[in-house]
């Protein structure tokens, strides 16, 4: 049976599902706070530039599609920016995080939540025209399969775009990276959400998670062209894209 790493442990699929979906129960209502505090306020230029990189070749008729996308924070950025005519389906398999993300959502009604797995979208074929997914996609118990759905459920045409950490390759930025994490998120997490556990699995989970090179080779698999990688940050943070055939 297949195993998945959670943190530097490893689970068979159902044990690491319900261990994710453990973590992210106990953080949801302090989710995106916590994004700030981690990342230094940094998380919002990054989340920027992720949606001016998809550099779509229309902006109006567009139907997006948030994977993990939870409290809606990615889909507020996209209505931001593409005003015209479009629809957003936020999609997750955390049911906290999408009561979370509905909150704020109360006066769209082109925003829809639906909780589903990644592995398996609840989403017909050649629906979309983008797929987003930001600081999810290393959460996956099956990151090839949920790549696999991602390509299934866009149209052709259609653009994937991946925002998510990896790790500095300049030594003292790394020291300091890892200092900053084992030592302060954590502490950040007991005081703010009154739990330190989730933050370490949170810390440890951007080290298991593949090389840029590796996970750009595993997109391409997946039936993307196009690929591409641009590093952020000194690499702390990248935004992996591709195209649907």
């Amino acid at each position: 049976m297949k195993e998945s790493n959670f943190g530097f442990k490893k689970y068979n699929k159902e044990e690491h599902t319900s261990k994710v979906k453990e973590v992210f129960n106990k953080v949801a209502n302090k989710y995106d706070l916590m994004n700030d505090v981690m990342s230094l306020g940094m998380q919002r230029l990054w989340k920027k530039k992720f949606i001016d990189s998809l550099n779509l070749n229309k902006n109006e008729n567009l139907t997006f599609i948030d994977l993990a996308g939870g409290t809606g924070d990615i889909a507020k950025r996209i209505l931001s920016k593409y005003k015209k005519e479009i629809k957003v389906k936020v999609v997750d398999i955390n049911q906290e995080m999408l009561i979370e993300g509905k909150n704020s959502f109360k006066k769209f009604d082109n925003v829809d939540f639906i909780c589903s797995s990644g592995e398996s979208i609840s989403i017909t074929d050649n629906y979309a025209d983008v797929v987003t997914i930001s600081f999810g996609i290393r959460n996956m118990t099956d990151r090839e399969k949920c790549l696999e759905e991602c390509y299934r459920i866009l149209k052709p045409g259609g653009i994937f775009a991946c925002l998510e950490f990896s790790l500095p390759k300049d030594i003292l930025l790394r020291n300091l990276y890892d200092a900053w994490s084992y030592g302060i998120i954590p502490k950040f997490g007991k005081i703010i959400v009154g739990e330190e556990k989730p933050y370490k699995y949170l810390v440890d989970s951007i080290r298991t998670f593949p090389s840029n090179e590796d996970f750009n080779e595993m997109i391409g698999n997946a039936g993307f062209i196009n690929t591409s990688i641009r590093q952020l940050t000194g690499n702390i943070v990248c935004i992996y894209r591709g195209e649907k055939e």
